[in-house]
This record gives structure tokens, sequence and C-alpha cells, in this order.
């Protein structure tokens, strides 16, 4: 994934706390802000406690609706708020955490943040934050603090020329790059149902309809047999597809740069 660039402005408020804004740049380049009541030290990721606010920096993507997800789940959804979201970081217990805030349109992903790691502080460790502050709030115009953390990972598929924002990372197994159906359906648009049975999952994507079973190199199109050339693969309960042939099923065109080497997955937004 793409760095996490976190720029600290620190702006003391009261006497009694003082509030950190972070101006974090999310790994699927989408920006956001995170305001709390707490002095902001140099660290990897973002250290929060108490009543916390989320929002997007971009005029452009506030005004579409809004989805966060905290540790996987989601926890608010809004279209009339301007993206704004307040979350009690308290509730979310003492440690690290994950939050990632979507923008989407119908069913269609505008753009994310990606995965953004940040750490809850428990009661005393905030206290002692909050010791920490300059006893002259008012003062002298704070230093400004910019941390930086390496890139460890870069995605390989790209969705109209975007880095994807996978929830797993991509691999590449007998010269064909997989990566689970839900990540592929998530960017291009579309459904899944499964159940009762792990083994019953159907897509839809428009007129198409296609029935997955897993760990087999056939899927049914429209009630008609197709190979994919390659198997599905079963992992760590997940799903995962070779991204050329399944994206065809729906007549979406990837090409593979061999310079970058990385798969470019092209279709209608």
């Amino acid at each position: 994934m793409r760095a996490l660039a976190v720029i600290a402005a620190v702006v003391f408020a009261t006497t009694l706390a003082v509030a950190g804004t972070l101006s974090i740049e999310g790994a699927g380049g989408l920006s956001i802000s995170i305001t709390c009541d707490l002095p902001q030290v140099e660290s990897i990721s973002p250290e929060v406690a108490g009543e916390i606010s989320i929002a997007p920096l971009c005029d452009e993507v506030r005004a579409a609706p809004m989805v966060l997800f905290v540790d996987g789940t989601a926890r608010g959804l809004t279209s009339d708020s301007r993206g704004e979201f307040k979350l009690n970081a308290d509730e979310l217990g003492e440690g690290e955490h994950t939050m990632r805030l979507d923008s989407v349109d119908g069913e269609q992903l505008i753009a994310s943040t990606g995965s953004v790691p940040f750490t809850v502080l428990g009661a005393t460790r905030a206290a002692e934050r909050q010791a920490m502050a300059p006893p002259s709030l008012g003062g002298e115009r704070p230093a400004f603090i910019k941390l930086y953390k390496p890139r460890l990972y870069r995605e390989i598929v790209y969705f109209n020329n975007r880095e994807g924002d996978l929830e797993k990372h991509a691999f590449v197994r007998n010269g064909r790059v997989y990566i689970t159906l839900t990540d592929l359906m998530r960017h291009i648009g579309g459904s899944i149902i499964w159940g009762p049975d792990d083994n019953d999952m159907m897509v839809y994507r428009n007129d198409v309809e296609v029935k997955v079973f897993p760990s087999s190199v056939t899927v049914i199109r429209n009630g008609v047999p197709v190979s994919l050339g390659v198997s599905t693969v079963r992992k760590q309960n997940r799903t995962y597809v070779p991204v050329r042939p399944f994206a065809a099923l729906f007549d979406i065109v990837t090409e593979w740069d061999f310079q970058d080497d990385r798969a470019y997955v092209t279709y209608n937004e």
C-alpha cells in the first residue's frame, strides 16, 4: 500500500485540553482529517482518545455518500453532514485499530482512504499526554511535526488507473494475478450472494450472473459453463479469482504493463 503520511497541526484550545488535528493521506488516495482533544507527538500512527471527528479533506468527495469502517465493520453512513463522522474512541478499547472512509455512488466506489491504522490510548496514558501540554496554551506558534511511514507494499492491480484498495494483497500464481472476489466486485460494482453453504456463491453485474465454485477452473455464466483457464483459490476464508479471465466474464478489459508489473482493469464508471 502507499505510504501513510501524517501531518500534525497542533491547535491549542483551552487550559484543560489540547486539540490535535491530523491531516492524513490514506493509502487509497483519499485524504482525511482527524480531530481529538489530545496533544500530538511523533508516532508511526495517529494516537487518539475520547470523542474524535473524522472528515474528508476534498470538497468534491464531501458531497457524495460516505461510509466509515472501523476494524472492518461499517460504523456510519452519511450523505447530508458533509462527510463528517463522530466516533467515541474509548468505546473501541485501548490498543491498535484501523479505519477506512469510502466515498460511494450506489454500489460504485468513488474514492477510499484505504486502511488507516490508529491507536487508542487508555485513560492513564491519555491523562499523562494531557499533562505534557505547554502551560501557555495561547502562546507561541507550535512546532510543525511531520511523520512518515515507509512504503511497505504497492498493489499490482489498478482500476481505471487508480491503485486498488485491497483488503487482501494480490498475488501471482501460474502467470495469473489473483485478488479476492470481494475486492474485485467492490471496485467494478455488482453483487455477491453466498450461502447457506460456503460453496454457494453467485455474482451479479448488470445483465450477467456467474456461479463461482471454490478451487474450480469452471464457472457458470448465464447458465453456460465457462473455463477461466486457471482455478479459483480458497484460502484464509476468502475466495480468490484470476483478475483477467474473471473480469472478462463482464466484458471488462485487463491489460498487463510489463514495465511496471501492474494489471490495469478498465471499465465504465
